[in-house]
């Protein structure tokens, strides 16, 4: 492609990591997106990793992007951000912060790694997916629409989490489990199937609760045992038509979870 046409141009100026490869810092050629022509960017190995045309995809501040990963579309990597091996980043995603995205994995459309987190192997994160601290995401995982995973949760196999689903804390979905609507798993819960789980809405205040097979209860208000609840529902604070919400939905989880 003619230099008037490319959007950036490898600089001078080189990092070498601890594998011996060759990076090497770019400089935008014009202006686009929130780049302006003579910015400094990240890091990469070659043209391969960073799309050249016209469209505003970028790598900023000391990302690196390198091996045969490739930023195409609208994406940033950005922060102290990796993406290398055989990943794809494009769209209008963002790898942000400390996260790294590796081996064959795949973000598209506006989804955001950030913070710490890992994805790798032949995981897929789309939709508007955010996926940060310290989660990991590997395997054949598939996480979409408006998933969002966080604190040190274990997202692997071929799990497919969609819809409103938040999962937190030491979770860990896992083997083939599917989690989906607006399922909330956090604590030390661990989900290998969609039978280890169950959704009830509305309950109490119209909360949404998620019980697993673990005896946990999850909701927007509280991580608790089922007999933590049932030790609330005890308590003359609770409305009465909450307290016997609340015993039956428990009722019917341990039903469930036979």
């Amino acid at each position: 492609m003619p230099k008037y046409m490319k959007k950036y141009e490898l600089t001078g100026q080189k990092m070498t990591l601890r594998n011996g490869l060759v990076l090497h810092r770019i400089r935008a050629l014009r202006d686009f997106a929130l780049v302006r022509k003579g910015d400094l960017g990240g890091w990469i190995e070659s043209e391969r990793n960073l799309a050249t045309d016209y469209n505003c995809a970028w790598i900023a501040g000391n990302g690196k992007v390198y091996g045969n990963a490739r930023i195409e579309g609208d994406a940033w990597v950005t922060g102290n951000a990796q993406v290398y091996g055989n990943a794809m980043i494009i769209e209008d995603t963002t790898v942000e912060n400390n996260a790294r995205v590796y081996g064959n994995a795949r973000i598209s459309d506006v989804a955001k790694i950030s913070e710490n987190a890992r994805v790798y192997d032949e995981a897929r994160v789309s939709g508007s997916a955010q996926i940060s601290g310290e989660a990991r995401i590997y395997g054949n995982a598939e996480v979409c629409e408006k998933v969002v995973v966080c604190g040190n949760a274990q997202i692997h196999g071929k799990v497919m989490l969609y819809g409103n689903t938040h999962i937190f804390d030491n979770a860990e979905i896992c083997n083939e489990a599917v989690v989906y609507g607006k399922a909330r798993i956090g604590g030390d819960s661990r989900i290998e199937s969609i039978h280890d789980y169950v959704t009830i809405s509305p309950i109490g205040e119209k909360s949404i609760l998620t019980l697993t097979r673990d005896g946990m209860a999850f909701s927007s208000c509280f991580s608790l045992t089922l007999d933590e609840i049932l030790a609330e529902c005890q308590k003359k604070y609770l409305p009465k038509l909450y307290k016997n919400q609340y015993r039956s939905a428990i009722r019917f989880a341990k039903s469930f979870f036979k």
